[in-house]
């Protein structure tokens, strides 16, 4: 804060109601205290004091008495602030709370803790209306995230703790390229060859002073690696503009999905990790109707097989240069042949490529294709090889799900958590929930005989792997109640969905939970998202609904029986 000078007029009469007022915006904290009003504007006490209450006299500001003559002064929409000194009361003694303390805790309200190279710990009170990264673990009090470098490519991390964290990348400059690792310079060359493992990790050898010969069939391991070090080493291969067809006409992007498209002609390559129901597909059907020559569509299930075949013939003037097969298909018999040499499609996009098995990502990697684009609305592994993801697809395309609520492209849903005492009650009490239930909804049961018998109970179709492909959308879209399996976890769509419930899943999987509440973000109204769990489950697996809150959405916990 500057001194005063000498001729200027004393700064109590400088000072403003508006100035104390200005200060909330500025600071990006709910209260201040006089001291804090003091500080700010070099003024004594008793002219802060004096200022917050003739903003109290004209109803801007609410003061709350912490007793033994401390106060604080929150801004007259924060409607709870009484509420909350009243339940601190309850647990501490107010009298000794150190205000400026209060304060820095305002403009910090969480810990950030080294965790493993490149990432970090941030732990924050429950209270605290704030989330980053991934949920690790939570309490009634705390909150655990943890950030790195996937975090860093596709989600905002605030400046606040980006400017006190390290993810850089393990070297200045890393390119992968025509089977040669190149780097900036000697040094770097020498330390990649001893951190990535020499002969034994892939390489073949030194060549000048700056590049590495990669072994044959090794590259996609040597990308994944140099990934999870941090560096994104993408050759770009910018499309040319002869390449490129008109725009379709029943195809129109979004701002952020016009973002994409940019850095897709610019790179050829991309991973594009967008929430549920933000147009992933639609993104990809544009660009395959842009670039003039075969397409090529790897997904995860014949469900979502069935859905691209259907996309493709209504949004697609050119519906036959496209191609949809399943992961499983082409990395069998030899399949992946058919797709190589002059049979090569020009496009490949993995839709859902989170889903892989881990020794498939390599398999893939070897595709003759000019240009890729992977889809994820969840680019994260349980198996800790995320990396495999990004080696696959490309430059990360990312953007953050506040954003999109800021855009009115996405609504949370409404999520309720049953907590019932047996299986039983769960069983008798969804019957219940689809009596009582308006609008379309999907319920997922992971097991096959349960499905079946609920089926039966409810009398309403079950759609699992013996459904044939071409049915299954049709039964999703023609019934008001449907129970899925896992074939429907992952990218279905369906518009007029209004309820999701979850009565079957598969453990503290994170992944499933976010995917399953994305199906009813789809939806054009806000959803509603019900997860059915036996007390033993919720001990056991509440892990899964983390994946929820970190995004911002609120859960609410009902017992039920």
């Amino acid at each position: 804060m500057s001194s005063q000078d000498s001729d200027s007029p004393p700064v109590e009469e400088q000072v403003t109601p508006e100035d104390v007022v200005d200060l909330f915006d500025e600071l990006e904290i709910p209260f201040v205290t006089s001291k804090m009003v003091a500080r700010e504007y070099n003024c004594t006490g008793q002219t802060a004091r004096n200022k917050l209450s003739i903003l109290v006299d004209e109803g801007d500001l609410e003061r709350i008495d912490l007793g033994g003559r401390q106060a604080v002064w929150f801004q007259s929409d924060y409607e709870a602030a009484t509420e909350i000194v009243d339940q601190l009361r309850e647990y501490l003694d107010l009298t000794e709370l150190n205000t400026e303390h209060l304060a820095a805790f305002a403009r910090q309200p969480y810990k950030l803790l080294p965790k493993d190279e490149n990432e970090y710990y941030v732990i924050v009170p429950r209270f605290v209306p704030f989330s980053v990264g991934h949920l690790r673990e939570q309490d009634d009090a705390w909150q655990t995230f943890i950030i790195n470098k996937y975090v860093n490519w596709i989600e905002d991390i605030p400046d606040l703790i980006r400017d006190k964290i390290d993810l850089g990348r393990r070297y200045d400059h890393a390119l992968v390229e025509d089977g040669t690792l190149e780097l900036s310079d000697q040094e770097e060359r020498d330390r990649a060859w001893r951190d990535l493992g020499g002969e034994d990790g892939g390489l073949h050898e030194r060549v000048d002073d700056n590049k590495i010969k990669i072994q044959r069939g090794k590259e996609f391991d040597i990308i994944a690696k140099l990934i999870k070090n941090g560096n994104l080493p993408f050759a770009a291969q910018p499309i040319d503009e002869s390449e490129l067809l008109e725009e379709p006409e029943n195809i129109e992007l979004r701002s952020y999905q016009r973002r994409a498209w940019e850095k897709f002609r610019e790179t050829g390559q991309v991973g594009v990790y967008w929430p549920p129901g933000l147009g992933k597909t639609f993104f990809g059907l544009y660009a395959g109707e842009r670039i003039d020559g075969n397409k090529l569509v790897v997904v995860p299930s014949s469900t979502l097989e069935a859905q691209w075949e259907r996309r493709i013939r209504e949004h697609c003037d050119k519906s036959w240069k496209w191609e949809v097969r399943t992961y499983q298909y082409l990395t069998r018999e030899g399949n992946l042949q058919d797709y190589q040499g002059e049979d090569s499609p020009k496009l490949t996009i993995f839709d859902e490529c989170h889903t892989l098995p881990a020794d498939t990502y390599s398999s893939l990697s070897t595709l003759d294709t000019d240009y890729r684009i992977g889809c994820s609305a969840t680019p994260y592994r349980e198996d800790a090889r995320t990396d495999y993801i990004f080696a696959l697809t490309g430059i990360p395309v990312g953007i953050d799900w506040r954003e999109m609520l800021e855009y009115g492209d996405l609504e949370f849903p409404e999520v309720d958590v049953f907590l019932y005492q047996t299986e039983e009650d769960k069983r008798e009490d969804i019957v219940q929930l689809v009596d009582e239930g308006v609008g379309e909804t999907l319920i997922f049961c992971d097991g096959i005989e349960a499905g079946k018998a609920l089926s039966d109970k409810l009398d309403v179709p079950f759609v699992y792997g013996d459904t044939p492909k071409e049915e299954r959308m049709e039964i999703f879209e023609e019934n008001r109640v449907v129970i899925g399996s896992r074939v429907a976890d992952e990218g279905v769509s369906l518009e007029n969905l209004d309820r999701v419930i979850e009565y079957q899943f598969h453990g503290g999987s994170r992944r499933q939970e976010l995917q399953r509440a994305g199906r009813v973000m789809h939806g054009s109204d806000v959803g509603e998202h019900i997860v059915q769990m036996t007390d033993q489950e919720y001990e056991k697996f509440s892990q899964r609904l983390y994946s929820l809150e970190e995004k911002g959405m609120d859960i609410r916990l009902e017992r039920r029986a």
